[in-house]
């Protein structure tokens, strides 16, 4: 009885941290849909127009239009598969730098 006991509290101890820990995930991205409303409400009045949501929409668009010309390494037009995993592999080289720099 006494080991089934100490199962359960340790069973219950874990659940709560692992709820704690999808909740920081959850925050984060309740956070990052908050800056996004943010910057798509260009006039600051708590509201995002129709326009506002085009022009945020545009502007997201021209972001990964130039994240494409950036992947395209040879300046073809398309990616083959060995471009967009340089482009990945020079991403994660990139945030490990800046990730080291953060610490330091």
């Amino acid at each position: 009885m006494r080991n089934f006991t100490i199962f359960t509290l340790l069973m219950v101890f874990s659940l709560g941290v692992l709820a704690d820990d999808h909740r920081s995930d959850h925050d984060g991205k309740a956070r990052h849909h908050k800056d996004m409303f943010k910057q798509a409400d260009q006039d600051g009045d708590g509201a995002v127009s129709a326009e506002e949501h085009e022009q945020a929409l545009e502007r997201m668009a021209d972001k990964r239009r130039e994240r494409f010309s950036k992947m395209d390494s040879d300046g073809d037009g398309s990616l083959t598969r060995e471009e967009a995993r340089a482009a990945k592999q020079e991403r994660r080289e990139k945030m490990k730098e800046k990730h080291k720099q953060q610490r330091n």
